[in-house]
Formats: C-alpha cells, sequence, structure tokens
C-alpha cells in the first residue's frame, strides 16, 4: 500500500536531490539474555554527498558535500511528519555517501593512492528494523542484562514501556534498578561482533515516564528514555517516524512486532537474535470481549491502547519483548534500500503468551504523540 508519505517522499527523494544532487501468574514479565560487556564503538563523523549523472561523473567523489535540506514544514503538519521527512531525507543522503565512496575508492585506485579498507566507517548490511534498541541493566555479575525492547525515535530518545524503567527491588541478577544503555545496530545481542558489525551502546541519561502512568496499572504505559549523546546515524541505527492519527486503517490491518524475547513458551527460551512476527490488529470492542474474563482492578478495558495478535494462537509478544514497538513497514522508493518504520504501539502486556483469542495490548502511540513532541522536539 502507498500511503501518503511514500507518494510525498518520493517527490522529495527524486525532485529535490536531483536539484541537489499483583497479577495472575500467567501475566507476561520479563525475560533477560546476559551478555558480555562491550566497549562503544568510536563513532566517525558522516559527510554529507551529492548526486551524479549517467556516465561521466560531474563532481568530485572525494570531496565533501552537503546536500540542503528539501523544505518539509507545512501548516498543520506535525513536528513527529516533519522529522519523520527529514529521516528519509538522511537515508537517500547515506546512499549517495556510500556510492560516492566507491567511486572514490576507484579515483585513488587509479591515481596510485592506496586506498583504506573501510571508507567512512560503514557497515554494508542493511537492518531491517534500524530503529530497534535493547533496554540493558548493569547485572550483579558485571555483565548487562537486557530486559525491555524500545524504539529510536530521534538521535537523542527513545520509546518504551513505562513499566520498563524501573527494575523489581527484589531482581539480584542486576546491580541497580535503573537501565543503563540502549544497545542500537545489531540483531544479535550475545554475538555483539557477528558480521563484523560493532553495536552502538547508547548510554541513558534520564528515563521520562508518562505523568498518568501509575505501577502496576496496566494504562498510559509509555515512557522516553534521553540519551546522554546523540547517536550516530547509519544503516543499522536509523529512527523509527511515529503514527500520529488515531485511526490505523489507512495503514492496513496487519502490524509487526519485533523483539528478543520468548521464542518457545514450554521452556521458556529467550532469542539472542531478532524477531519479528505479523499480527492482526483487533478492533477494540472485539478485544475488550475477548479479554473480559482478565478485568481486573488493574486493567478493564481498552483505553489509549491497541489490541494485536492471532486469534488462532501461536504468534505473540512474550516475556523480554516490552517496550518493543508495534509497527507497520513504510513503503519507500525500492531504489533507496532502506528500510524504514511507523511505529503505532508499544508493547505493553498480554495474557500468557501466543494463545488463542487472547491478543496482546500496546500503548497506542498516536493518544500520547502531543506529549512525544512536546519532549522529543520541543
Amino acid at each position: 500500500m502507498v500511503t501518503k508519505l511514500s507518494t510525498f517522499v518520493l517527490a522529495i527523494l527524486l525532485d529535490s536531490l536531483a536539484a541537489y544532487s499483583s497479577a495472575p501468574p500467567d501475566r507476561w514479565s520479563w525475560g533477560f539474555v546476559d551478555v558480555p560487556d562491550t566497549p562503544v564503538a568510536p563513532t566517525p563523523t558522516p559527510v554529507a554527498t551529492t548526486t551524479s549523472k549517467a556516465g561521466k561523473l560531474q563532481y568530485d567523489p572525494c570531496e565533501g558535500y552537503t546536500p540542503t535540506l528539501p523544505h518539509t514544514l507545512a501548516a498543520g503538519r506535525r513536528k513527529s511528519q516533519v522529522k519523520c521527512y527529514e529521516y528519509i531525507w538522511n537515508i537517500k543522503v547515506r546512499r549517495e555517501q556510500d556510492k560516492r565512496a566507491e567511486e572514490c575508492k576507484e579515483k585513488r585506485r587509479l591515481e596510485g593512492f592506496v586506498v583504506l579498507a573501510a571508507v567512512g566507517g560503514r557497515s554494508a548490511a542493511q537492518g531491517e528494523f534500524p530503529h530497534m534498541g535493547a533496554i540493558g541493566w548493569k547485572a550483579s555479575a558485571g555483565t548487562w542484562v537486557f530486559k525491555c525492547g524500545g524504539s529510536l525515535i530521534s538521535p537523542n530518545f527513545v520509546l518504551t514501556a513505562a513499566h520498563c524503567t524501573s527494575a523489581s527491588p527484589r531482581d539480584a541478577t542486576i546491580a541497580d534498578r535503573l537501565p543503563k544503555i540502549v544497545r542500537l545496530g545489531d540483531k544479535n545481542i550475545i554475538d555483539v561482533y557477528a558480521n563484523d558489525v560493532n553495536p552502538e551502546d547508547a548510554e541513558i541519561k534520564r528515563s521520562i515516564v508518562h505523568p498518568s502512568y501509575e505501577s502496576p496499572k496496566k494504562y498510559h504505559d509509555i515512557a522516553l528514555l534521553e540519551l546522554v549523546s546523540p547517536v550516530l546515524m547509519s544503516d543499522l541505527v536509523q529512527p523509527a517516524c511515529l503514527w500520529g492519527q488515531l485511526d490505523t486503517s489507512e495503514l492496513g490491518t496487519q502490524a509487526t512486532l519485533t523483539g528478543w524475547g520468548v521464542v518457545e513458551t514450554v521452556g521458556m527460551t529467550t532469542s539472542p537474535e531478532l524477531q519479528a512476527a505479523v499480527v492482526d490488529i483487533v478492533e477494540p470492542a472485539l478485544c475488550d470481549q475477548l479479554l473480559k474474563r482478565h478485568c481486573n482492578r488493574l486493567w478493564c478495558g481498552v483505553q489509549d491502547q491497541i489490541c494485536a495478535g492471532k486469534m488462532t494462537g501461536g504468534v505473540d509478544s512474550c516475556q523480554g519483548d516490552s517496550g518493543g514497538p508495534l509497527q507497520v513497514k513504510i513503503n519507500l522508493p525500492p531504489s533507496s534500500n532502506a528500510s524504514m518504520h511507523y511505529v503505532i504501539g508499544v508493547t505493553s502486556f498480554g495474557v500468557g503468551c501466543a494463545r488463542p483469542n487472547t491478543p496482546g495490548v500496546y500503548t497506542r502511540v498516536s493518544s500520547y504523540i502531543d506529549w512525544i513532541e512536546n519532549i522529543v522536539w520541543s
């Protein structure tokens, strides 16, 4: 489905760039994965570039070039939507930078220069969910324990669930109740150097919980993690867009959930590899009907939430997936060779995992878009 965003962005990327060349025992709980301590890799400064015409190059590929960002402001357009257009523009610029880097290597080779093995310090591998992050606590044993997921939504902020901002005081596996890092840029959170990919461990500066959230209740389960320093954007680390409309029908009837949580419910086996699953969006009235028997003092009916799952069972979020995104892929032009998503929900809670006629419940992002924008892009 080509959305309004796709049509608008296609025009920007092609035209503009050319111009510039106490709950029940089966309640979800947090899973964890212990991994070795890993250093934060140095972050090179990106260099923007321009385009070339077919045939003879019309520029020196070894010279830096910064294309001007197209005008994305418009009356009535939300800040989050403007930022979404900017993120997609930056992807196109990086594609040009990668191309020019290869052209520069060839030019240097012909001129007799020694070609460096890694121009610009970028990995060529593409990430299917480059906004996906694993939220880490410092373990008592000195390793990292990842208990939740999150979505990078700007260079400085990660969106997650409010219940992911503090662990239980009875948790003996961690040294501190507060999370310390968000690991970005690697789908495998154990073998952190797999495929020659170095993850980016972004230090958390502070957690901002929605003011209406009251633990252990299940409403307003949303929070922002502000990072100490802005993360470096790359093919593997890229902010997601936020869907700001209450109606998601324009995006279709399905969405994708991602996480490193439980993948086998009998033995409660977790996965070091990022998992993705397609689920159906369930209408609020039907969700209320299906989950009515689970009504209690902590939750009793959908409010500012989205329900999603498979009515036949077998596909769902589970322990360890909390805070991660419920998302829909944006249809970018194939030539962009990039992956971006709209985040429509934040994984909040469920009854068991992957049970028939028991959808999971996600915090609806659009219900909190004003709060998010006022903090992230104030």
